[in-house]
């Protein structure tokens, strides 16, 4: 029987990377040069905003000040994951299909940062020019159909990547249905503050990078309460300008966004919420999980290269490829007390991928389905 491969399954999709250093720290998995299989809807590949590169070394530091949205990037830079691939459903539109070669490194003040024009990056304010201490890692974006099985098109993409590396699989519950929790937090006033907070594209990178900067920089103000100095009023002239002739009342607009979260946690991080409403939201069907989940495992199961069996052969794909090892961990995160999974089709996600890890794998036995509700 083959070694069991270890798992762990965590809530916040952040705990993952801790899961991952430990393996590391005990030898159980390589310390660099490993492939990221990442199943999400969401790519987890921001930067994080509040810890310096040079305290990455300390982990328990890095751990405390990452979150869901930025906990890849960090292992990127110490070289641990040089290749992630990100599986995304159809409705996960936030970076391009394909192949994106990514530079990133430390930017003047010591934050990492990235030389993408990627609008992923672009709009968060996560370009830099200039960077030192840099590193090139690969990004491949897979989507998974809905409407037609291309598993094996995915599976020849994949294959020819993981041929003779060391991997991970980490599969997020929300891949199968998500939810943006902020359409809830925000409930009638979710369509104003998306349209005031979405990014636009300039005719260039600077005059992207520029708008943004201004609109974000005006929108923080706003949300603060703040009165703007004559130096930033002259600035934001042209968003003001815009806005008002949209939103004649705007600030009574975010008075009402304000009284209807009626939670100082929320208004306080209303500047933050805002930059979120452009999150996927796919409530899915019953029958559009089961595909998914199918597919998944027909994706894996390729992976495994069970040339024994007739439907799954290696010689029905042209052309063959090399068998690729199985993964050297798994993690699983349910995302629910971040409210980004479903919560009615939570339970029976989470039961339906361990049985398919343990029909594809030697977890461990301690593992189990959850109760169901």
């Amino acid at each position: 029987m083959p070694q069991k491969i270890p798992l762990q399954v965590v809530d916040d999709h952040n705990e993952a990377l801790n899961f991952y250093y430990k393996l590391i720290a005990r030898n159980k998995i390589p310390f660099q040069d490993m492939c990221l299989v990442h199943f999400d809807s969401h790519p987890d590949l921001a930067s994080p905003e509040s810890i310096s590169t040079d305290k990455f070394t300390d982990r328990h530091h890095l751990l405390d000040n990452i979150t869901i949205s930025d906990w890849i990037l960090p292992a990127v830079y110490q070289q641990h994951f040089t290749t992630i691939i990100w599986i995304k459903p159809p409705w996960a539109t936030q970076i391009p299909i394909g192949k994106h070669s990514i530079e990133i490194g430390k930017d003047e003040c010591g934050l990492l940062k990235t030389s993408s024009h990627l609008p992923y990056y672009v709009s968060d304010l996560c370009y830099c020019e200039n960077l030192v201490e840099m590193r090139t890692f690969d990004l491949f974006v897979v989507e998974m159909s809905l409407d037609q099985d291309n598993t094996k098109d995915c599976w020849n993409i994949i294959s020819m990547i993981l041929q003779n590396r060391k991997w991970c699989l980490d599969i997020d519950m929300d891949f199968y249905s998500t939810q943006n929790p902020f359409k809830t937090i925000l409930g009638r006033h979710f369509d104003f503050v998306h349209d005031i907070f979405k990014f636009e594209e300039g005719r260039n990178l600077e005059e992207s990078l520029r708008q943004r900067q201004i609109q974000l920089g005006y929108m923080e103000c706003l949300c603060a309460g703040n009165v703007p100095t004559d130096n930033q009023m002259a600035s934001y002239k042209d968003v003001i300008e815009k806005l008002s002739h949209k939103y004649p009342c705007l600030k009574e607009d975010i008075s009402a966004v304000k009284d209807h979260v009626a939670s100082d946690e929320f208004i306080t991080e209303l500047y933050y919420i805002g930059q979120q409403t452009e999150l996927p939201h796919h409530i899915s069907s019953d029958s559009q999980i089961n595909d998914l989940i199918t597919k998944t495992e027909k994706l894996l199961k390729l992976l495994s290269c069970c040339d024994h069996d007739a439907d799954l052969s290696l010689k029905e794909v042209d052309p063959p490829v090399a068998k690729v090892d199985l993964p050297v961990a798994i993690t699983l995160a349910r995302s629910e007390y971040d409210e980004y999974s479903s919560p009615e089709t939570l339970e029976s996600v989470h039961c339906a991928l361990i049985c398919l890890l343990r029909r594809l794998y030697n977890i461990p036995s301690e593992v189990q389905c959850p109760k169901m509700k």
